[in-house]
């Protein structure tokens, strides 16, 4: 799902978050990145769904 930058200008990238979420994924698999994808992360865990970090420090 690519951000509605017409639309929704900064916010787009997190109203694309809330767009994939809709959908209900099986998990979500979280890799380092900016503050975008935490939230994404962040919000999946909020809901219930599966997260798995990666590079973060861990093996």
């Amino acid at each position: 799902m690519k951000p509605d930058w017409t639309h929704h200008a900064k916010a787009a990238p997190f109203k694309r978050n809330d767009r994939m979420l809709e959908v209900l994924p099986i998990g979500i698999l979280a890799f380092p990145g900016t503050g975008i994808n935490a939230n994404l992360a962040d919000k999946a865990k909020m809901m219930g769904i599966p997260v798995w970090r990666f590079g973060e420090g861990g093996a």
